[in-house]
């Protein structure tokens, strides 16, 4: 059994249709799967079908709607671990070709990251303030990847341990009053960074922009899009090229 996470509130919950339908049209489609929906309307017809199971969270401005996921995810801990694989996928990143869960994992890593695009061969924004627990800067990390927090997973069991841990390290920086710079992904790096040697991190093409990042679209093949959107009605990192 697969298990995918899906968290859509206000605007964003428009997605899942789509979203559904390119989930079970190409992402692992010889293994049986399950979506799990965190969502402000869980009673919306869109989530009612037989492998959806929706909870109800509180739509949160933005980045906290971000920066929380972790504590969403915890809200199904249970179906998690009823699963041999887990993988969180943004709601407005689709699977634009056909994906085998050997492409997405391997025996030897307990977890899988994608390589974000916008830092192929460069060095990607970690964490440098020092009073956060996302932070990286202290001389003992290998700094050659930096992973989008779009499309992450891995084995249930240790991925469920991660989802704990940041989970608990959001909540003392929040508890300090600290923000890390780019949120769940900044933590989500952290994590990754600490167990290099466990995650398996996927080629760009798996985080491919529908729109501008030709470089990477012509050295990897797209295996999912990120949707362009209206930037006024969907919140979104700064910094993006085109």
């Amino acid at each position: 059994m697969i298990t995918i996470a899906f968290i859509g509130t206000a605007r964003y919950k428009s997605f899942f249709p789509g979203f559904y339908q390119a989930v079970m049209e190409k992402f692992c489609v010889d293994h049986d799967r399950k979506i799990l929906v965190a969502t402000d309307a869980p009673d919306d017809p869109i989530f009612d079908k037989e492998n959806v199971i929706p909870i109800k969270i509180e739509h949160a401005k933005w980045p906290y709607v971000t920066l929380h996921r972790f504590k969403y995810l915890l809200n199904f801990s249970a179906e998690i671990c009823k699963s041999d694989y887990f993988f969180f996928i943004d709601a407005d990143l689709w699977p634009a070709s056909n994906i085998t869960l050997e492409e997405v994992t391997r025996p030897d890593r307990d977890l899988v990251g994608v390589q974000h695009p916008g830092f192929l061969g460069r060095i990607g924004t970690f964490e440098t303030n020092t009073r956060s627990l996302a932070n990286i800067f202290d001389g003992r990390y290998d700094l050659k990847q930096y992973r989008q927090g779009c499309f992450w997973g891995g084995k249930s069991e240790p991925v469920i341990d991660m989802i704990k841990t940041l989970n608990d390290r959001i909540d003392i920086d929040d508890s300090h009053g600290i923000t890390a710079q780019w949120h769940d992904e900044s933590h989500m790096n952290k994590y990754f960074i600490e167990r290099n040697d466990r995650v398996l991190t996927l080629h760009p093409g798996f985080a491919q922009p529908e729109v501008g990042y030709e470089d990477i679209r012509a050295k990897f093949p797209t295996k999912m899009v990120h949707l362009k959107k209206d930037d006024n009605n969907f919140p979104r990192f700064p910094g993006t090229r085109s």
